[in-house]
């Protein structure tokens, strides 16, 4: 008979990276702002990625 036995999760959390957002000055011009925001947008779906393959090495099945 097999029986689940839980396992801890020995997952390494990703590094959050640094966010261009965050380094901009109050009243930075609409053009570096918006390029700002679209780079982060990118850093945010990779980082995504890589939380969602950490979150599934935890719960995937021994």
């Amino acid at each position: 008979m097999k029986v689940p036995v839980p396992v801890e999760c020995r997952v390494e959390v990703p590094a959050r990276p640094a966010m261009p957002t965050e380094a901009l000055s109050p009243g930075v011009d609409l053009d570096r702002f918006s390029a700002s925001a679209l780079a982060e947008i990118e850093l945010r779906e990779g980082y995504e990625v890589e939380l969602r393959a950490a979150l599934l090495g935890c719960i995937k099945p021994v």
